[in-house]
């Protein structure tokens, strides 16, 4: 039985995979710092709480258990704000965390697979794979995108050095799904969700919903990450949808989930944010790992799975 590290495994994506790596058969070791209850309930899943920063913690991990994959979906949630005025707070355990399991991965050769993000991008309208390095982020995204960069430079460093090619770097698009959080200050899909859930007969929306982006659906996300462990595809790859939503279909399709009537005011003294923002979807074309989820489908799931855990 292969024995699976999902690392931030109560997250949007981490909760999606542990499911599936256990459906799939696999030993499934979840790591986080906090449990949920939308972890898989089997004798084949074993959640450990660990603070990562701590030393010692990983190299204990992976004394404890001998991996032959580490899905590392571990990431530091925060807002642009915190972003900007907390970089430390969001930079320091980034590195730190992902350098080591970086540096066990290749010592030990572990097949890592690396969720990196859409932030690693400098502004654009198309993201291509092989364009990041050749620009530098966002203002945006200056500190988050460092926080993925690193750890992408870094697999390229051992990959150079030590020959070591068993990894994975997937850079998905925006993310949602029914893990997402839904406190009103995280993603426009999970916050409209909110939104909408709690109207009655009104909403306000930023901008004029002109704005193109690009939606992946994080049970698709977790289905993609497998994939390129299990066809080991030692590349460097995007996921997006292939499809552009504007915010205005977004908004829309989540009124329509809800069976409510629903005005929109848009607020166009607000900014609308980047015009357009996709992910070149040809590379991973070739690796048949496009998503399968319709997003009108998805979004009514999403819709679904919060309706009912407000009881």
């Amino acid at each position: 039985m292969k024995i699976a590290l999902i690392t931030g495994c109560s997250g949007l994506v981490g909760t999606y995979l542990a499911k599936k790596c256990v459906e799939n058969g696999y030993k499934t070791i979840g790591v986080d710092l906090k449990g949920s209850e939308f972890l898989p309930r089997s004798e084949n899943f074993i959640f450990e709480y660990r603070n990562l920063l701590n030393d010692g913690e990983i190299h204990d991990l992976f004394n404890k258990y001998k991996f032959d994959v580490v899905f590392n979906c571990f990431g530091i949630k925060g807002s642009p704000l915190k972003a900007k005025n907390q970089p430390v707070d969001f930079l320091y355990p980034s590195f730190k965390i992902n350098t080591e399991i970086i540096n066990q991965c290749a010592m030990l050769n572990i097949w890592l697979v690396f969720v990196s993000s859409v932030g690693v991008y400098a502004p654009a309208e198309k993201f291509v794979e092989d364009t990041v390095w050749k620009t530098l982020p966002g203002e945006a995204d200056w500190f988050p995108s460092w926080s993925k960069r690193m750890g992408e430079i870094l697999i390229e460093a051992y990959s150079v050095q030590y020959n070591y090619k068993k990894w994975s770097i997937v850079r998905p698009a925006n993310i949602f799904g029914e893990y997402d959080d839904f406190s009103g200050t995280g993603t426009i899909i999970s916050s409209t969700i909110k939104k909408v859930y709690e109207s009655g007969g009104e909403m306000e929306a930023w901008g004029d919903g002109s704005a193109i982006r690009d939606f992946v659906f994080g049970s698709d996300v977790a289905d993609a990450l497998i994939h390129v462990y299990q066809k080991e595809i030692n590349d460097t790859i995007n996921f997006g949808s292939g499809i552009e939503i504007s915010i205005k279909k977004v908004i829309e399709d989540i009124i329509k989930a809800s069976n409510k009537s629903i005005k929109i005011n848009w607020d166009i003294s607000k900014p609308n944010g980047d015009l357009r923002r996709q992910m070149d979807t040809t590379k991973q074309e070739t690796y048949g790992i496009l998503p399968k989820t319709p997003f009108s489908e998805a979004i009514k799931k999403v819709y679904e799975h919060y309706s009912k855990i407000q009881g």
